[in-house]
């Protein structure tokens, strides 16, 4: 309740002052606000305007710098004819022979350390 009749003071005082000349001295801090209000108000639509301006001078800059790239890369034709086919480069080898080719460098591995393995042993034996 109390609020209501703070804002029916402030609207009666507003409403005064608004008839008055602004030169009354009384009234200054209405003038005041007011002012700053507009101004505000004004900064807010001009810093508006102005990034809607700086968006589309942007959108404007990439589009002619994606135009500008179109001559320099060739056309989609070309580009398919010259297309490197990955596939043939790097083949993937069956999933099976990988598992076989695992156990036979396993299995290799095991038959070059034994065969290592004696000939150390009858070097130290042997000293020669």
């Amino acid at each position: 309740m109390e609020t209501i009749r703070q804002l029916q003071a402030l609207w009666a005082y507003a409403s005064r002052c608004a008839q008055a000349p602004s030169s009354a001295p009384a009234c200054d801090s209405f003038w005041t606000g007011v002012t700053l209000a507009v101004v505000a108000a004004a900064a807010l639509i001009a810093l508006y305007v102005l990034r809607n301006m700086v968006r589309n001078l942007l959108a404007v800059r990439a589009e002619r710098q994606r135009l500008a790239e179109g001559p320099r890369i060739a056309d989609a034709d070309t580009m398919s004819k010259y297309r490197v086919d990955s596939e043939k480069l790097h083949p993937d080898p069956p999933e099976e022979d990988i598992e076989k080719r695992i156990r036979q460098a396993i299995d290799e591995k095991k038959l070059g350390d034994q065969m290592r393995r004696p000939a150390v042993a009858r070097k130290k034996e042997n000293p020669e």
